[in-house]
């Protein structure tokens, strides 16, 4: 009893200040979906040596191929967990469900010759296609941190952006 009453007095006290919640619960399916590739199929591959050909006759003919970039892509899916929130704060309340997943992909890239140029094992963002994910990593579109600076420094400088922007702006120390 004294149990029930203090979960009872902490909902009260929550749900009168305000409370947010995040509910993870176990996705009910299970299944995968794609070709799921995993290191142990992947040790014969040698860059420079194993050819297109090999690759697909080992793994199999499940995969993805870019039409622009000399590249494939065996890809899978499967549900991770599933996820409902809400938000409650005196008179006004929201929610939501999210279902996650873990997508993942084994990414090879071939040089003129048909020969494995290299390979990785990536998780994919569902921000963007497998096309796109595909052909950004084969063309080395993306830029990581010392590339780009991170938006916290100028990479050909070394200069912090902020000291940039005060100097652009006329309010810097002198």
């Amino acid at each position: 009893m004294k149990t029930a009453l203090a979960i009872a007095g902490l909902l009260s006290a929550l749900l009168l200040t305000g409370c947010v919640a995040v509910v993870p619960l176990p996705s009910a399916d299970h299944r995968v979906y794609g070709r799921v590739v995993d290191r142990r199929q992947t040790k014969f591959i040698i860059a420079g040596q194993t050819t297109r050909a090999e690759v697909v006759a080992r793994l199999g003919e499940q995969f993805r191929d870019s039409p622009r970039v000399a590249a494939l892509a065996y890809a899978w899916e499967q549900p991770a967990a599933d996820i409902i929130w809400w938000v409650v704060f005196f008179n006004a309340a929201g929610g939501g469900y999210v279902e996650r997943s873990h997508w993942r992909a084994f990414f090879v890239e071939f040089d003129p010759a048909s020969r494995v140029s290299r390979m990785e094992f990536v998780r994919l963002s569902g921000h963007e296609s497998l096309d796109e994910q595909l052909e950004n990593w084969a063309m080395r579109t993306h830029q990581g941190f010392w590339e780009t600076g991170g938006g916290i420094f100028n990479p050909s400088t070394g200069v912090p952006c902020f000291v940039e922007a005060m100097e652009k702006s006329g309010h810097a120390a002198k």
